[in-house]
C-alpha cells in the first residue's frame, strides 16, 4: 500500500476530494489497527510505514489534515513507552515527523484535532535521550534533533542555542558512539547555520573578505558556541575511546579553527605560545588532568574554562589539529588489525544472559 500511494504520479487522486477522504480514512483505520498489534515486528512496521507516508505526503493539505485529525498520532505518542526497543525507537521517528508537520510545517494554521503541544514533545525526547537504556531509541532521537536542525525548525536564535546546549550536555555523557557520532553531526550543522547567519561563509576553505572578518563577525559565533558548550564536547571527543568520534570531533574544530584563526601557530607570540607537534597522548592525558595548558583560566581552578572565548581562541590557535588529524586516521584500522575489543564486546554479552550464548558461538 505504501508504495502504492506513493507511486502515484503527481498524486493525482488527491485531485478528487471524496476520493482521497475515502482513501485516506480507510488507510489510517488500517493503520491503528496495527499499531495496536500484539506484534512487536507488525507495530514496528506500520511505524515505518507511517513515517515514508509523513515524508512523501506532507506537502498535501488533504493528508496532514486526515492525518491529525485520526487517533494515529495518539497511538504513536503511547509506542514511545514501547517495552521493544525497535519500536520505541520507530516511533520517535515517527513522531520526529508529526511533530514537523505539526508545529513547523504550517505553524500559522493549525489543524482541527490538534492537541499535542511543541515543549511537551521536545521534552519527551529529550527525555527519552537521557534516560532510554537502549541505544536505538537514543540514536533515532539524535536524528530528529539533526533534521528539525537542518529544516530550521527549532526556532529563534536563543531558543536553538538553547535546544543545542541541553542536547550536547546529554549526549556528552552517553556511552553509544554512534548517539555521539550523531550529536557532532548536530554541532556541525549549527556551526554553519551560526556561520551563514553572521555573514561568514559556510566552506571552511572558503575565500574571506576583510570586512566579513571583521571582530564582531567572528566574536558573536564564538560567543555562542561557548554558551552553547560547544568545545567542552569537541575537545573531549577527540579523546573519545571510539576513533569515529574523534576523527569527526577533529574534523568540526579544524573547520571552526580556519574560521577564527586567520594566522598560523607560527604566527603567534606572547605566553599563550605552545609548541607544535602535541599528539593525541598529549591531549588525552592533558584532558584527564582537566586541563589543556597551563595558563588557561579555569572555572573553578580544577578545569578549563570551556565557556571562555579567549581561552578557547588560543587553544585553536595552538593546538596542533592538523598533527591531532592525521594521528586519528593512523589509528583508523584499529577494528580490522585488532579484533580484541569486539571479542570482548562478544564475551560480556554472552555473560548477561545464558540465552545468548548460542548466538555468540
Amino acid at each position: 500500500m505504501s508504495k502504492w500511494l506513493m507511486s502515484l504520479p503527481g498524486m493525482s487522486f488527491f485531485k478528487n476530494q471524496q476520493q482521497t477522504e475515502k482513501t485516506l480514512q480507510d488507510v489510517f483505520l488500517v493503520l491503528q489497527k496495527r499499531l495496536c498489534s500484539p506484534c512487536w515486528e507488525v507495530r514496528d512496521s506500520s511505524l515505518e510505514f507511517l513515517t515514508n507516508l509523513i515524508r512523501n505526503l506532507r506537502d498535501h493539505d488533504e493528508f496532514r489534515q486526515s492525518l491529525l485529525s485520526s487517533e494515529v498520532p495518539k497511538l504513536t505518542e503511547n509506542l514511545l513507552e514501547d517495552p521493544e526497543s525497535y519500536v520505541r525507537a520507530s516511533a520517535v521517528t515517527a513522531m520526529g515527523h508529526l511533530a514537523f508537520i505539526t508545529y513547523f510545517f504550517v505553524p500559522e494554521s493549525p489543524v482541527a484535532g490538534n492537541q499535542y503541544n511543541k515543549e511537551k514533545t521536545v521534552a519527551k525526547l529529550q527525555e527519552i535521550l537521557s534516560t532510554d537504556p537502549e541505544g536505538f531509541p537514543r540514536r533515532a532521537v539524535m536524528n530528529v534533533f539533526t533534521m528539525w536542525l537542518k529544516e530550521s525548525c527549532t526556532g529563534q536564535l536563543e531558543e536553538t542555542e538553547q535546544f543545542v546546549s541541553t542536547v550536547v550536555q546529554t549526549t556528552a555523557h552517553d556511552l553509544d558512539w554512534e548517539v555521539k557520532l550523531g550529536c557532532l553531526e548536530l554541532v556541525q550543522i549549527f556551526c554553519n547555520h551560526m556561520f551563514c547567519r553572521f555573514g561568514l561563509p559556510e566552506c571552511p576553505y572558503a575565500p574571506i573578505s576583510s570586512a566579513v572578518t571583521s571582530s564582531i563577525c567572528q566574536n558573536e559565533p564564538l560567543q555562542i558556541f561557548c554558551r552553547a558548550n560547544l568545545f567542552s564536547f569537541l575537545f573531549r571527543s577527540l579523546c573519545d575511546c571510539d576513533k569515529p568520534v574523534g576523527q569527526k570531533a577533529c574534523d568540526i574544530l579544524l573547520a571552526l579553527k580556519s574560521h577564527f584563526c586567520q594566522s598560523s601557530t607560527t604566527d603567534l607570540q606572547g605566553p599563550g605560545d605552545l609548541s607544535a607537534g602535541h599528539g593525541i597522548h598529549w591531549l588525552q592525558g592533558t584532558l584527564r588532568q582537566g586541563s589543556l595548558v597551563q595558563n588557561f583560566p579555569t572555572d573553578d581552578g580544577n578545569g578549563v574554562d570551556f565557556q571562555d572565548p579567549e581561552s578557547m581562541m588560543l587553544a585553536l590557535r595552538t593546538i596542533d589539529l592538523v598533527e591531532l588529524h592525521n594521528d586519528l586516521n593512523k589509528c583508523s584500522d584499529y577494528v580490522e588489525k585488532s579484533p580484541q575489543s569486539l571479542l570482548e564486546d562478544i564475551l560480556a554479552t554472552v555473560g548477561t544472559a545464558e540465552e545468548n550464548e548460542a548466538d555468540c558461538y
